[in-house]
């Protein structure tokens, strides 16, 4: 027996996500978690906080070091970041 009109899983949950509004936080979410994974575990334990402030992502770091090699980094971390989440999230990097 086939069954028509077969919707994908992962096609019914975007749109639920879509139509409740929650595709903004879901894309925060997955931004934070992309931070450590992308960059690695120095650079994770290394972080205090990161959050979002408009279209700027902002980073509190432990450490001068990581900071001064992420800062000459941050154009290429943003593009990374916007191309990993599939949209345009972030404009700016900022860390303290």
């Amino acid at each position: 027996m086939k069954r028509q009109n077969a919707v994908k899983l992962k096609e019914l949950i975007e749109e639920l996500i879509r139509t409740e509004g929650l595709e903004e936080g879901f894309l925060r979410s997955r931004l934070y978690d992309l931070w450590g994974e992308m960059l690695g575990t120095t650079v994770a334990k290394n972080t205090r906080n990161k959050y979002l402030s408009g279209r700027k992502l902002i980073v509190e770091l432990d450490s001068s070091v990581v900071r001064n090699q992420l800062f000459m980094m941050r154009q290429e971390i943003v593009a990374q970041l916007n191309k990993q989440l599939g949209k345009n999230l972030i404009d700016e990097l900022v860390l303290k």
